[in-house]
């Protein structure tokens, strides 16, 4: 995972990314992913997104010690 997400506690100019590795499931394969925060990935015969993240990165926080909570959109 790497997260280099503008903290929500503070005002940047760059707004920075989350990449999470996932590994995707479908009949009889599976398939290890990097998606990255909004940007959709052919799966199969569809798409998917990474859409949500939580919680949002905090100034001091490390992510290596977070609890994450991920929400992910799938279609055609």
């Amino acid at each position: 995972m790497e997260d280099s997400r503008c903290p929500a506690d503070v005002q940047c100019i760059h707004a920075g990314r989350l990449i999470v590795r996932a590994t995707v499931m479908g009949g009889g394969w599976s398939k290890q992913l990097d998606l990255t925060l909004g940007i959709p990935v052919l799966v199969a015969d569809g798409m998917l997104t990474l859409v949500n993240a939580t919680p949002a990165s905090i100034v001091g926080a490390s992510a290596s010690t977070a609890r994450f909570s991920f929400r992910f959109q799938g279609g055609r």
